[in-house]
Parts: structure tokens; C-alpha cells; sequence
């Protein structure tokens, strides 16, 4: 039986209908498009003024989801402490900041130059994949150096006011500066740079300490295309992809996230494993294989774009689950 609740929430009319199965259906109803706005424009300015009245209220329900999965979780580890059995990883968190860290060698560049060319809700999303990065690279068991270049736009202005909290300024192992001169400067030497993009043909075998990867910083959903190897290829830098097809086979979207690429690379020093930094780090919905347990081939895949273009909302909720790893590394600066 479906049932419906219509309410008013400013002035849009929203409507409210639960299925079959417990799903909720929002539907809003739009006022008249006012004269000279399009319908698409005025159906964003809709979604913005909605968004505002009702974040309050979401991040409220959100907060008390996590914390009953938190209580759900706890109770679920302490059956497992009395029934004397080992704690599964899935199960463990992870902490915060690995002590053991060893220095990969390899320095990584986010070319972050692409700002004009996204959406303000694929600006949120590239914010969240850099604070994600951040975390992955306090928490694996090599780190890098990772510089974002052409920080001077829209990302910027959110960091400096939505996420000031952050102190981005004062990551560990993290630089962001306006310009691009270590990608485009005098005397760089680019025979030490690799700009990973899924659109060239050349595969990358490994990293090599010393090197300097650069990774597209830009959410687009692929609009547009062979974006970071055409730049490349102006600038006289080599290009290449993760040899992603060598061993895995990706189901859905063919495309990684940039915090992908980045966890991906960071892993791959464990143990020089191609396969198990792609298996340990993508998400199991990503992966298909075969009948007989082993990795199909798959057609050839990158980074360069994101997946996950996230209603604004819920993009600065998980760029806060990365907040506290922002003010620890800062307790800990070595000056």
C-alpha cells in the first residue's frame, strides 16, 4: 500500500510517498519559472534553496544513523570478545596515523587546473576526494609527497571558507600551491614526470622512486574528453595508465576516482603487487571475476575523471568524517 505525505518546506511543495518496499520517493513541485530563467536554471536555484532549508534537518538524521550503526557495530565486536573469538578486520578501525610510515620515494602532483571546467557540486566532490587523499597518506604503510597545483580557484575558496577548520596549510606531506610551475616551470625536468591518463595506450609496469606522477584533479563524468592527455602532450610530457586491465576486471563505469589512483599507487609499495593494490583498494561492487576464481581482462581504464558526484550535502558529511585526521596531523606538525 502506498501511502503520502505532502507538505510545505518554503515555498515548494514536497511530496513524500513510500512504496512497497519502505522506499521514500521525494517528488517537489516548482513554482512558475520566472521570466528570462530557464527551466533547468531555475530547477538548480530550486534545488540550492531546498538544499539550505532542509540540511539541518538532514544532517541531524544522518548523525543518528551512524551513531545506532556505531552502537549496532560495538555490539556486534562485543559478542564476538565473549565468545572468545578474533576480532574480524572488516570489524577493526583503522587508526588514524601509521607510526611505521616509510617513504615511498615517488612525489605526487594533482593538477587541479581544470576548476573552470566543473560543476560547484563536482567542486565539492574534487574537495572530498583531496581530503580523502589526505587520510589515505597518514594511513597506509608508504607515504608520499603530494603537491596540488593551481590551487587558486573555486577549490581553494571552499577550503578557505566552508572547511577552515581544516588548516590545510599545515597537512604533513601535503603542499598546495597557486601556480603549476613544478608541472610547466623553467627547468623542470620532465623526462622525471608521468601523466597518468586512461586515454593513452602506454601502460605504467611500476613506480619508480625518484619519479613525478601526475593525476588529473577534475570530476566531469567524462565530458570531456582526453582532457589531461592532450595537456600532456602540449607540455612534452610522457603519458600512461595503470595497467588496471592487466589484472582485474571492473564492472559498471570504467573510471576511478583521483583518491583511487592515489590509494592505489600508495599501496602498490607493500609488496610491488599490482593486483593486490587494485583488489585491496576498490570497493568489491567494482570487481567482477570469472568462473574459476581468477581476474577477467577488462577494456583499458584510469583515472583522470570521478565516479561519485555527490549532492553537496553529502559530500561535506564525508569530507567531515576526514576532520579529525586534519586536527590530529596538526597536533603533530614536526617544525
Amino acid at each position: 500500500m502506498m501511502s503520502e505525505e505532502n507538505k510545505e518546506i518554503g515555498k515548494f511543495e514536497i511530496s513524500c510517498t513510500v512504496d512497497d518496499n519502505g522506499r521514500e520517493i521525494i517528488r517537489m513541485k516548482l513554482p512558475p519559472v520566472p521570466e528570462g530563467m530557464s527551466k533547468r536554471q531555475w530547477k538548480k536555484q530550486c534545488k540550492r534553496v531546498r538544499h539550505e532549508e532542509t540540511k539541518d534537518e538532514y544532517n541531524k538524521t544522518k548523525r543518528e544513523k551512524k551513531k545506532k550503526a556505531r552502537l549496532n557495530k560495538r555490539l556486534k565486536i562485543q559478542a564476538i570478545v565473549d565468545r572468545g573469538e578474533e576480532i574480524p578486520k572488516e570489524l577493526k578501525r583503522p587508526k588514524k596515523v601509521n607510526d611505521n610510515q616509510k617513504d615511498s620515494g615517488i612525489e605526487i602532483i594533482m593538477d587541479c587546473a581544470f576548476d573552470d571546467l566543473m560543476h560547484e557540486k563536482e567542486i565539492a566532490s574534487m574537495t572530498n576526494q583531496i581530503t580523502r587523499a589526505f587520510s589515505s597518506n597518514r594511513r597506509e604503510n608508504h607515504f608520499a609527497k603530494v603537491t596540488i597545483t593551481s590551487f587558486n580557484k573555486r577549490l581553494k575558496k571552499r577550503f578557505d571558507t566552508k572547511l577552515t577548520n581544516f588548516r590545510y596549510q599545515d597537512w604533513r606531506n601535503f603542499e598546495f600551491v597557486e601556480d603549476e610551475d613544478c608541472i610547466t616551470g623553467p627547468g623542470v625536468d620532465k623526462s622525471k614526470l608521468i601523466y597518468l591518463t586512461a586515454d593513452t595506450d602506454e601502460k605504467l609496469e611500476t613506480l619508480e622512486p625518484g619519479m613525478k606522477y601526475i593525476v588529473g584533479g577534475i570530476v566531469d563524468k567524462n565530458r570531456h574528453k582526453c582532457l589531461c592527455l592532450n595537456k600532456a602532450k602540449e607540455l612534452g610530457i610522457q603519458t600512461r595508465r595503470l595497467p588496471i586491465d592487466d589484472f582485474i576486471r571492473i564492472s559498471g563505469r570504467q573510471v576511478l576516482t583521483t583518491t583511487h589512483v592515489i590509494q592505489i599507487m600508495l599501496k602498490y609499495f607493500d609488496d610491488k603487487n599490482w593486483k593486490e593494490a587494485f583488489q585491496s583498494t576498490l570497493p568489491e561492487r567494482k570487481l567482477q571475476y570469472g568462473i574459476d576464481g581468477e581476474d577477467d581482462q577488462t577494456d583499458d581504464v584510469v583515472d583522470k575523471a570521478a565516479d561519485d558526484i555527490a549532492d553537496e550535502s553529502n559530500t561535506e558529511d564525508n569530507e567531515s568524517e576526514h576532520f579529525d585526521d586534519a586536527l590530529e596531523d596538526n597536533s603533530r606538525l614536526e617544525l
